[in-house]
């Protein structure tokens, strides 16, 4: 498996799409905080912190937060699920491998080092857009809180990365990859999974509504939210009781390794043609 990850990294840095990613990052991030210096922020403002909704790592890039990062991951892998396929490279390889499942395995292995990647850039330019922006910073987290908030944020990403990246490897079809994204970042197939439930309950009436109002809170789109309102919410109980790092955890973390088994037992049994 390491030597197919080195073999896709190798090609990756090959590609154009990885600087096309990284341009919009910067875009983002540092050419928005440069922007400041023509229109720059109301006087006395400062960074209330460097993770919250006025922290620095957010304002910034003018409104752009670490949610920038479980955007463009999605469509990353979107583009991954089915580059070899189409190129025709996953024949060859796959003809000449014993262990398929190790291949279709690198695969989410490869998208999560690429949204690592992407929160890192995200990460690197938004502090050159706080020197950029030259506003002091109050009440800096400790550094494991800054650190927990990175993890969360990056494990919100890869759950939404690598459920695209099994649609696009079972349906072959890039397209479907790429609106599957879209619905799952709008958070249009959780509300309308949960809509679906509630016309349900009210035909029948079984009365689901209050079971479904709780539920709805444990959905990976409402939890990569509480992430990107900064480590501060992200650590403190809310109305459901649990904190929101823990609900990130119990939710992506399965999530992320439901997909990767998922994938790798369905590549083994995939047909070559």
């Amino acid at each position: 498996m390491i030597a197919l990850l080195k073999s896709d990294l190798y090609r990756t840095l090959r590609s154009r799409w990885p600087w096309v990613v990284l341009a919009l990052v910067t875009l983002a991030t540092l050419g928005s905080a440069i922007l400041t210096i023509w229109w720059p922020l109301e006087p006395g403002i400062v960074y209330d912190g460097l993770t919250g909704r006025a922290g620095a790592l957010r304002l910034a890039g003018r409104g752009s937060s670490i949610a920038l990062v479980s955007t463009i991951a999605p469509f990353v892998a979107a583009h991954l699920s089915c580059a070899d396929s189409d190129s025709g490279f996953d024949r060859t390889l796959l003809a000449s491998l014993r262990g398929r499942a190790a291949y279709f395995a690198e695969k989410y292995l490869l998208t999560v080092l690429i949204s690592g990647i992407i929160l890192l850039a995200y990460l690197v330019f938004s502090g050159f857009g706080v020197l950029v922006t030259l506003r002091p910073v109050e009440s800096v987290e400790p550094l494991w809180q800054v650190a927990a908030w990175v993890g969360e944020g990056w494990l919100a990403a890869c759950a939404y990365a690598l459920v695209v990246l099994l649609v696009g490897q079972l349906t072959r079809l890039r397209a479907i990859a790429f609106i599957v994204a879209f619905l799952l970042l709008s958070g249009a197939v959780e509300q309308g999974f949960f809509s679906f439930l509630l016309l349900v309950s009210d035909a029948f009436g079984l009365e689901w509504g209050s079971a479904l109002e709780a539920a709805i809170a444990w959905m990976p789109y409402v939890t990569t939210a509480a992430v990107g309102n900064g480590a501060a919410d992200m650590l403190a109980v809310d109305a459901t009781g649990f904190v929101p790092a823990v609900r990130a955890l119990i939710v992506c973390l399965p999530l992320c390794l439901a997909c990767g088994g998922l994938g790798a037992l369905v590549g083994t049994r995939r047909d070559l043609t």
